[in-house]
């Protein structure tokens, strides 16, 4: 299978209440609702067997320090930002193209450079 892991930033709000398990904190940040948004329309992304819109989400800071030619969202040039961020992970099956769907979410994506990985990953099953 096919891995993809998405880096959202979101505000320290929407990050307490995703950990406290408040599912509906998905929806109030643009960037994380438009990911999974991708995801849950697919056909192909989060598609595992008989289950579909399949996503996991993780918790954590991301630390970067823009340079002088960069153009952040947050942060300054030769500073280091330190930012709440989600990271979406999902999965296709290896032989199908996800182009559009990486597309779709880079578009939604308010980063310069949006961190998305693709990868591969063996599920185990029963």
């Amino acid at each position: 299978m096919q891995v993809v892991r998405v880096h959202c930033p979101v505000t320290g709000n929407v990050l307490a209440r995703l950990q406290a398990g408040e599912a509906a904190a998905l929806g109030d940040d643009p960037v994380l609702a438009g990911v999974v948004g991708v995801i849950r329309g697919s056909d192909v992304l989060g598609a595992i067997g008989p289950y579909s819109g399949v996503f996991e989400l993780g918790f954590g800071l991301e630390s970067f320090v823009p340079g002088a030619e960069a153009l952040p969202t947050t942060g300054r040039a030769g500073e280091a930002a330190v930012v709440p961020t989600v990271v979406v992970k999902t999965y296709a099956a290896m032989d199908m193209n996800i182009d559009a769907e990486l597309a779709a979410i880079a578009a939604v994506h308010p980063w310069e450079i949006p961190v998305i990985e693709v990868g591969m990953v063996e599920l185990v099953g029963r």
